[in-house]
């Protein structure tokens, strides 16, 4: 019994920190409208998703301030207005 106990109790402290890893997760993926509930599956998926977009914003933007040297040296980012560049896109999540 008290190992029964034990386990019960360690697994409900692992699936504690599970759903606080996709809570923290959540919050980081952009959707519209930003409260949407999502289900575990979804925010991989979605994270997925953010991911390759990000890298491929930020190669784009590298290759963009290649070619009109504006890059900035510190963050390696073109000198614009990244979030405004970034908005139409992030309603796609």
């Amino acid at each position: 019994v008290v190992r029964r106990i034990f386990t019960n109790s360690r697994e409900r402290w692992r699936q504690q920190n599970v759903n606080g890893a996709f809570a923290e997760l959540r919050k980081l993926i952009p959707t519209h409208p930003p409260d949407k509930k999502l289900s575990k599956n979804e925010i991989l998926r979605l994270a997925m998703k953010y991911i390759n977009f990000l890298a491929k914003l930020l190669n784009d933007q590298e290759e963009e301030g290649n070619q009109r040297g504006k890059v900035n040296k510190e963050t390696g980012i073109v000198q614009e207005d990244l979030l405004q560049d970034m908005l139409p896109c992030l309603l796609h999540f």
